[in-house]
């Protein structure tokens, strides 16, 4: 603000000594219109109000220092510079509100760009976490199970007993499928694919370890959408747990006017919000990758309620 401030000082300041030379060969009521580009300039850098606000500090400047003086405050009897003031006054106001939204229009964009550039961040790392889990765990197994039926091949060939051999690779084999599952029940549970939202939210529900009211629609939307709506449950009911300390939560989802609306409320002790940690981020950088709206309200000491918006008609 003081930075305007200064910037409406100096315009007018420069306006005011430019005329000066200019009114040896123009007639110093015409010389009105110099202060208009400064008053424009002033309006689209720092709003409205102090664009309206050099306007009038240019009119006492132009009517103090450049109209001969008379009995009335304001250029006397002549109303040309009145009328010139009034209308730069009136575009300031539209050139501020312009600017505005343009200014609004390029936030969103780099907030988008933002969301966009750290969901694939993320899609990258968690490629990186699935390798990792690969190689280390059931990528591994299946080796030891390949190597360990080799050498219970060559025992069979050999005339002598192969069972144990068999067995330690058939446990190698089937951890090696418990580890799969569970790499793949991190991506996306199969749950979810086979039965949709409901029955995820269900199953879901049935691991967490406070009591859990559903009231989630059985109808199936696109997988983008059911699995987005998937992940802002999982995650509100994982705070709720670790960090609000409730005792009770509740999971609604419906659509509503072409949009899946996702609500998760529980009774703990709220202080949630966006930036406090990277799960709630994560989760809005995903909803405003759909279109959607990601809301947050966790007064303190009276729960915390997340919504999220998912427009479904063109995911359908």
């Amino acid at each position: 603000m003081l930075a305007g401030i200064a910037a409406a000082a100096i315009a007018v300041g420069a306006c005011t000594l430019l005329i000066y030379p200019l009114k040896s060969s123009l007639d110093p009521l015409s010389l009105d219109v110099v202060y208009v580009p400064a008053i424009l300039l002033v309006a689209a850098g720092w709003g409205a109000a102090l664009g309206i606000a050099t306007t009038l500090a240019s009119l006492v400047a132009f009517d103090f220092f450049h109209v001969p003086p008379t009995l009335e405050f304001t250029l006397g009897s002549d109303a040309g510079p009145l009328i010139v003031f009034a209308v730069a006054a009136l575009a300031a106001t539209l050139v501020a509100s312009v600017t505005g939204r343009l200014r609004v229009v390029r936030e969103r964009e780099r907030a988008r760009q933002q969301s966009r550039a750290r969901l694939v961040a993320a899609a990258d790392e968690e490629r990186r976490r699935v390798v990792r889990d690969l190689h280390d765990g059931a990528q591994q197994r299946l080796v030891h199970a390949v190597i360990t039926l080799k050498l219970a091949r060559r025992e069979l060939e050999a005339g002598r007993e192969p069972r144990p051999l068999v067995v330690e690779a058939l446990e190698q084999a089937e951890r090696a499928n418990e580890e799969l599952r569970e790499l793949a029940h991190g991506i996306l549970p199969a749950v979810l694919t086979r039965g949709g939202l409901r029955a995820g939210v269900e199953a879901l529900t049935s691991r967490v370890s406070l009591p859990v009211t559903v009231d989630v629609s059985a109808e199936r939307l696109a997988t983008a959408i059911e699995a987005t709506a998937y992940f802002v449950v999982a995650e509100a009911l994982t705070n709720a747990v670790k960090h609000s300390r409730a005792d009770n939560a509740e999971v609604k989802a419906r659509v509503e006017d072409g949009a899946l609306r996702v609500e998760v409320r529980d009774d703990g002790i709220g202080g949630a919000a966006l930036g406090r940690g990277t799960g709630l981020l994560g989760l809005h950088d995903r909803v405003d990758a759909l279109g959607g709206r990601l809301l947050l309200e966790s007064a303190e000491g009276r729960g915390t309620v997340v919504v999220a918006i998912l427009p479904v008609q063109e995911q359908r």
